[in-house]
């Protein structure tokens, strides 16, 4: 829930504070007046006699009260409205108070009557109240100022309330984590108990069972027929157990035993075999995970929630593999009788990849015996390397635990817990586990102002623009007078780019921008709004020089611009738009300049032209579908349905399904089924397409997740993700709620982006990219090699896979530059380890050519056109 919505909800739910507000207000001003919710219309009742009441209600109509709510809208500065009724003594105001982003979130409707009007005859209720016109704009603007500090009050407690749940929830994590670590020595130290398989199972059964808080953990074993299986070890929370009704049960009976492990929450959507299995045991949730010897099925390790219900969380499904792990290498171990072998490689496959450092060391011999990757990367610096020997191999240091260790060489902070065990050769060690407690020590929260200066040119940015727009156009109307606003960009910029390279396009752009800066009239008034985009402001003191200053900026672009010494032509198209003239808010002029902009484009280069009433129609149309996306947001993004082509891999050199790509299209009740190109850059216009990606990236992990639960934990989702919505500051944050909400793998979601940020906008494309990868989920670079992409996005953008665009695959066949642009970009991709996967794939002929080069994955038509969920399980799953 966002600050807006934390705010109405705290409004609108809990208004005795407003009611009591309201009651004294009235009482101290003489006045009457009702507070009115953004959402649930009247909070407050009337604070008055009935008689009042009646009088008040008579003389303040619902036409004229409605007129006062629709006065205040989203980010105007106006506060306080006033309005006239029939009687001159009646007196009607509106006081909006707003959110932190200038949005309305409720209103004061106010009722006064004016005493010093009141006609000779006139008669009136004895106890109503009167005032002077004075006396109530004195009220009035009080009223304002007490909104303000309520509203303000509110949402710094709010701000309160969301840190402390932060800080708490921290603090529980790292608590799970210690647990987690002291549980995972205690099994460690089972692994070289000398007791029976089944004794040291059950015992491994209860640890796992009391931290992942379930009802029943278990051992399903199959006969040697395999026709039947019994439940041979179990451990429940409870009395209930399953084991006593749980032998010789038809192996028919039980759909997870196949060979393939399976995660079930609550929630899912169960196949008619699993519901008829979960119903007659009174099965909730379950993880069912196999133990294999010899490649085959000995076992199934059962983690069982019973009339529960349980949604599965990451962690738990990476705790539940771990001990799947272990009593694999334990039963390997028993049934090989190689004691040594056998744990040594339970180690390796349990502890390589944790995320804490473990180390085990023999103090005696000051040898160490094992350490994985993780503790390598912690202490990596010469400073902390020593320091930490010195602490694991001192005999006096005999604390079970350290909390708040600190690493002076890199600056981290750790927890550290120490434990004695038996090695795999019978010797007596020290095993001390790591955990980095750096982030959790310095979080602190992330908001800070987004700045209104363009960081690569130096000039103001949108932001700033919009803002002196606004400004200048309130005082031209109030003067009666006209401005201009300019916007142009570099024609044919993005090859350009692509051509040059980025260090040269930003170098042209700065130039520039310091160039128009410097004319006359111009200065500080000059704008960079997008990658190539500029706007300038004509005030209404300089109106008078408007054509010279079109003529002195497209003047720049006759000769060529001089950059160390070489010389570069290009050239602009500008469009032009006076205002107010008939235009009503401010906010409408760059959405007209940008039409006028592409009026000058069809013209051909180095064109001007005004903005031309004309267009309004195509303005309507602009703001229909505006109007109609926001609604679709407004109404959760229910209308925008996922479809998933197929992803193929070769495996042996035949393809396989490994996965799919998620494809939105949006079912709009007004305008029926629409394509992402009529759709997806107007939400990334009016910063829509934040809502709408995150609604896809949600249904597709969903999606996702459902399969890998049901027998292809090996299925992967790709989803696109708008250069916009990457760089949002917020992306990585709801991409990291996602992997939380729906317990997915982050190893089986690709986020697909195109290399289309724009000069200045690459460095914070690459730090969300390198988050995203930091929280496991993979990267692939779309439509690698059409326009906007460059060789040198490969070096950039920290990415797992290219994705080569669909006309090379459309064009090898006679295309030789297509079929020689294919084998490169294969072997490069090859040579640096990263996957090739090809689009557009329609014909067997390119699937004959493709199998020449190193490529993994292909998708297209001839394998499968995109499909919707259903369509997608009934072929694939």
């Amino acid at each position: 829930m966002d600050s807006t919505s934390r705010l109405i909800n705290e409004l609108e739910v809990n208004n005795d504070d407003l009611q009591s507000l309201q009651d004294s207000f009235c009482k101290a001003n003489d006045m009457y007046m009702i507070c009115i919710g953004r959402k649930h219309g009247q909070l407050t009742s009337f604070s008055g006699s009935k008689p009042e009441e009646d009088f008040v209600d008579a003389n303040f109509p619902d036409s004229l009260r409605k007129e006062l709510i629709e006065s205040f809208v989203d980010g105007a500065p106006e506060n306080i409205v006033e309005r006239t009724g029939t009687e001159d003594y009646f007196l009607y105001r509106g006081v909006a108070f707003r959110g932190e982003k200038d949005e309305v979130v409720g209103k004061w409707l106010c009722f006064a009557v004016d005493k010093d009007k009141v006609p000779a005859g006139r008669e009136l209720p004895t106890a109503l109240r009167t005032t002077t016109v004075a006396q109530l704009d004195k009220a009035i603007a009080l009223l304002e100022t007490l909104s303000k500090h309520y509203v303000a009050e509110i949402l710094r407690n709010e701000r309160l309330k969301k840190k402390l749940s932060q800080t708490q929830s921290e603090e529980k994590e790292v608590e799970n984590k210690l647990i987690k670590n002291e549980l995972m020595t205690e099994i460690l130290r089972l692994m070289e108990s000398e007791d029976s398989f089944a004794d040291v199972a059950n015992e491994i059964l209860s640890f796992a069972g009391k931290y992942i808080e379930c009802t029943n953990t278990s051992l399903v074993q199959m006969s040697m027929d395999g026709l039947t299986a019994d439940m041979i070890l179990e451990w429940s929370m409870g009395d209930e157990k399953l084991s006593p009704i749980f032998q010789g049960v038809p192996v028919k009976e039980l759909p997870f035993m196949n060979g393939k492990p399976y995660t079930i929450s609550s929630d899912a959507s169960l196949p008619e075999a699993f519901e008829e299995f979960f119903g007659k045991y009174a099965i909730s949730s379950a993880i069912f995970l196999p133990i294999n010897v010899d490649d085959q099925a000995a076992m199934y390790l059962c983690f069982l929630s019973i009339k529960q219900d349980r949604q599965w969380s990451v962690d738990e499904i990476r705790f539940s593999n771990d001990i799947k792990n272990i009593l694999h290498n334990i039963l390997i171990k028993k049934i090989t009788a190689n004691s040594l072998a056998g744990s040594y490689s339970a180690l390796e496959a349990i502890l390589q990849n944790a995320g804490y450092g473990v180390i085990v060391v023999d103090s005696n011999q000051k040898q160490v015996l094992y350490k994985n990757d993780t503790f390598g990367d912690m202490f990596d610096n010469s400073i902390d390397s020593v320091a930490v020997e010195e602490l694991i191999f001192n005999k006096n240091y005999n604390l079970s635990e350290l909390n708040g260790y600190s690493a002076n060489g890199s600056g981290k902070w750790f927890d550290i817990s120490v434990a004695d065990i038996r090695w795999v050769d019978s010797r007596e060690v020290r095993l001390i586990t790591f955990y980095d407690t750096t982030d959790i020590r310095n979080y602190q929260k992330k908001a800070e102002k987004q700045a209104q200066t363009d960081t690569l040119t130096g000039l103001f940015n949108r932001q700033a623009c919009e803002k002196d727009i606004a400004m200048e156009y309130h005082i031209a109307t109030k003067l009666n007078k006209e401005f201009a606003v300019l916007m142009f960009d570099i024609d044919d910029f993005t090859n350009m780019n692509q051509g040059l390279g980025y260090r040269i396009g930003d170098d042209l752009l700065e130039f520039i921008a310091h160039s128009i800066d410097e004319i006359s009239y111009i200065k500080g008034k000059c704008y960079r709004i997008g990658g190539d985009e500029f706007a300038v402001i004509v005030d209404h003191d300089n109106i008078k020089n408007l054509e010279l200053i079109i003529k002195r900026i497209m003047n720049l672009f006759d000769n060529p611009w001089v950059l160390n010494d070489k010389e570069y032509n290009c050239t602009i198209s500008m469009g032009g738009l006076k205002a107010p003239a008939n235009i009503l808010d401010a906010s409408a002029i760059l959405t007209r300049l940008t039409i006028a902009l592409h009026g000058a484009k069809e013209k051909g280069h180095n064109s001007f032209e005004f903005y031309n009433e004309k267009a309004d129609v195509i303005v309507a149309e602009k703001q229909e579908l505006e109007d109609d996306l926001k609604q679709a947001v407004k109404r959760g993004c229910r209308e925008f349905v996922v479809f998933y082509q197929p992803i193929m891999e070769f495996v042996g050199g035949v393809p396989n399904c490994c996965g799919a790509e998620a494809l939105v299209r949006w079912d709009s009740a007004e305008r029926g089924m629409v394509m992402p190109s009529g759709f997806i850059t107007e939400a990334e216009e009016q910063n829509l397409i934040g809502d709408i990606g995150h609604y896809v990236l949600l249904e597709a992990a969903k999606s996702c997740k459902h399969w890998n639960d049901f027998g292809h934990p090996e299925y992967k989702i790709n989803v696109n993700i708008s250069p916009v919505q990457l760089i949002q500051k917020d992306f990585v944050d709801r991409l990291d709620a996602v992997l939380k909400q729906t317990a997915i793998n982050p190893k089986n979601l690709t986020l697909e982006v195109v290399a289309d940020f724009g000069p200045g906008a690459m460095p914070k494309a690459v730090k969300a990219l390198d988050a995203a990868r930091a929280l496991g989920c993979r990267v692939a670079l779309d439509n690698f090699g059409a326009s906007n992409s460059a060789l040198n996005d490969i070096k950039t953008l920290p990415i797992d896979t290219i994705k080569i665009d669909k006309n090379y695959a459309q064009n090898m066949d006679g295309d030789v530059f297509a079929q020689s642009f294919v084998k490169t970009v294969s072997e490069l991709a090859n040579s640096v380890d990263v996957d090739v996967c090809v689009e557009g794939v329609e014909e067997d002929k390119q699937i004959t050519m493709i199998g020449d080069y190193p490529i993994n994955l292909v998708q297209g038509f001839f394998f499968d056109k995109p499909l919707s969920k259903e369509e997608f399980g009934k072929k694939y799953i």
